[in-house]
């Protein structure tokens, strides 16, 4: 993306986040980048090219902070630090969280969506799948699980905890870590 698709992609991640995804129209996102009506349309030329350039930021984004939070101290330690870039707690990851919220609600009404939406939701699965392959080799997978078993559960984790605090009030929100932390525990052992 260039420099001015980055801000636009932006700008419709923050109005997903805050007015809902059937509010974004190149008049909307032009308002809150800043930028002209007639250049966010020369870069998106429908409302579809930048629902899925807000989603590929958006994953862009996440990646980046997931990537940059990795480390070495034990699985489960680095898999709760680079899942917590993915959880509602503040500024951008909100604003991220509150997108993926919205298009996962979309693309449950919309094909076309719905397979974009699954794909990327595949690939996070297969990042989880990999971590916990490393995971049962060292023999830190709980006994009962497989990487293919524990990855949807740890899914399901960062799903549910995404739900719950979204909206949370703040005293909340800062038990979101904690309950991840809980629930790692429940599938692996270090």
């Amino acid at each position: 993306m260039t420099p001015a698709q980055v801000t636009i992609a932006e700008a419709a991640i923050r109005v997903i986040a805050q007015q809902g995804f059937d509010v974004v129209s190149v008049r909307t996102v032009a308002q809150e980048s800043g930028i002209s009506p007639r250049t966010v349309q020369y870069h998106y030329k429908t409302r579809r090219d930048l629902l899925l350039a807000a989603l590929s930021r958006s994953v862009e984004r996440q990646t980046e902070r997931v990537m940059a939070a990795r480390g070495e101290n034990g699985y489960r330690a680095s898999l709760a630090r680079t899942l917590r870039e993915l959880l509602p707690l503040q500024g951008v990851r909100r604003e991220d969280a509150a997108m993926w919220v919205s298009f996962g609600a979309a693309a449950s009404t919309r094909d076309w969506l719905a397979s974009v939406y699954w794909r990327e939701m595949q690939n996070f699965h297969e990042g989880v799948r990999d971590v916990l392959r490393r995971a049962q080799e060292d023999g830190r997978l709980r006994d009962g699980l497989t990487p293919d078993t524990a990855a949807p559960l740890v899914t399901a984790l960062v799903n549910g905890l995404t739900l719950d605090h979204l909206n949370a009030p703040e005293s909340v929100r800062a038990s979101t870590e904690q309950a991840l932390d809980r629930g790692l525990s429940l599938i692996l052992t270090d």
